[in-house]
């Protein structure tokens, strides 16, 4: 989804089947982003991505408050007019107006007080200004697609179990509430269904278990050994489960 203050309808481009990579070139390519700031960046991996779609840019912030993700975004975009600040995204230590291009890449879902943060893109961002927002949302998926769904779900209830703060999957009339409420106009929305996948892929049920086996492993001590029981189990064994 993107969005520019220019007080314009909305403009949905429906788009399925087509290769996620060239619908950020072409949702993006047109886009002189000035000063451009990245929230929630993590590894930097969206910011990276607007610095090699964007027609030109300024400079590229990406802010966070992990700060050994914030080590690795260093090491990984050590490019010229690039740098990483560890900061609140509900308190962004910026002038207000002060930023041509806001950008949030997967991590909506990620934030404890979501208008909040909104309210702070709306402050610092310029008039005339983009916000650029991509998310998986959990709306028109046929069944093979809502296993990715499912398995953000249950990732996202490990991370609520632990402590750490992980909202479910949203709809994508969330998404487009959100950008409204922020009174922003000329609002684009690209939707892209992946249509080619086969969930039954050796590749994809590979990646897949090592994704359950690594979210696993993040279990205190005391139920892990349930966990290595299953695995070393003899062959033809029917899995056991323990109340």
């Amino acid at each position: 989804m993107t969005d520019e203050d220019t007080r314009s309808t909305q403009k949905p481009a429906q788009t399925q089947g087509t290769d996620l990579a060239s619908i950020f070139a072409r949702a993006l390519g047109g886009i002189s982003g000035g000063r451009v700031l990245d929230i929630a960046t993590a590894q930097g991996g969206f910011l990276e991505l607007l610095g090699d779609n964007l027609k030109e840019y300024e400079a590229l912030i990406g802010v966070d408050t992990d700060v050994p993700a914030l080590e690795v975004a260093r090491d990984r975009l050590g490019r010229e007019n690039v740098c990483f600040l560890q900061m609140d995204a509900e308190r962004l230590a910026f002038r207000d107006e002060s930023l041509d291009t806001v950008g949030i890449g997967a991590s909506l879902h990620h934030l404890a007080n979501i208008p909040r943060v909104l309210a702070e893109i709306g402050r610092v961002l310029k008039p005339g200004g983009h916000l650029l927002l991509s998310e998986m949302h959990c709306d028109g998926r046929t069944a093979p697609q809502l296993t990715v769904v499912y398995l953000h779900h249950w990732v996202a209830d490990i991370d609520t179990a632990l402590g750490l703060l992980h909202n479910r999957t949203l709809s994508r009339q969330a998404f487009v509430d959100y950008a409204a409420n922020l009174g922003l106009r000329n609002v684009t929305c690209y939707d892209w269904y992946d249509t080619d996948a086969d969930p039954m892929n050796e590749e994809v049920i590979r990646r897949f278990e090592g994704l359950i086996e690594a979210q696993v492993r993040r279990q205190p001590e005391q139920y892990l050994w349930t966990h290595r029981r299953f695995k070393t189990r003899p062959a033809g064994e029917q899995p056991f489960y323990d109340d």
